[in-house]
């Protein structure tokens, strides 16, 4: 089930694109479900305005539009930056609808987010447990010389203890 206003949303703000009359109803129970401010404009000309001026989680467009402005829906399209477009029937659909539709689309995209962060914190973890297992490696090789001097010594066992109290923080965090 989903709980509207349980996900922090990305940009804060949803763009309605729509002629109906059912727009503010729906942009009001949009704000009253997810918390997040809701603009209504009545043309993708607008639209292309409001786009280039404020950033949107979500772009909400009328299906009603699609015939009459098919070329402008593809140019609105390429300039969501990362808002995601939900088309919608305003004519058929309730506003309950409409807030599930527009709710369940920004919490998959905020799923999805969640992922590639947890997909590059992986990846940079794997990267830097490769490099300190190369500087404990060389460090290891270096105080294994005989002539070392015991300053010189003294540092490397330092490096040896920074790098295992890193490889420990890092394996702490990929659990």
């Amino acid at each position: 089930m989903l709980r509207a206003g349980a996900v922090q949303f990305a940009n804060g703000m949803i763009l309605l694109i729509t002629s109906s009359s059912q727009g503010p109803d729906c942009a009001r129970a949009l704000l009253a479900s997810t918390k997040v401010k809701t603009e209504v404009v009545p043309d993708v000309r607008s639209a292309l305005n409001r786009l280039r001026e404020n950033s949107f989680s979500a772009v909400v467009i009328d299906d009603s539009l699609l015939a009459t402005s098919g070329k402008q829906i593809d140019i609105l399209l390429k300039h969501l930056a990362t808002a995601i477009p939900v088309f919608l029937n305003l004519a058929i659909s309730r506003t309950d609808r409409v807030v599930r539709d527009v709710v369940a689309a920004l919490q998959r995209v905020e799923q999805e987010r969640a992922l590639a962060r947890k997909a590059v914190a992986w990846e940079l973890r794997s990267e830097l447990k490769g490099e300190l297992t190369g500087i404990l490696l060389w460090t290891q090789q270096a105080m294994a010389v005989p002539s070392l001097p015991p300053s010189a010594e003294t540092k490397l066992k330092s490096v040896v203890e920074l790098a295992d109290r890193i490889r420990a923080r890092l394996e702490i965090t990929a659990e």
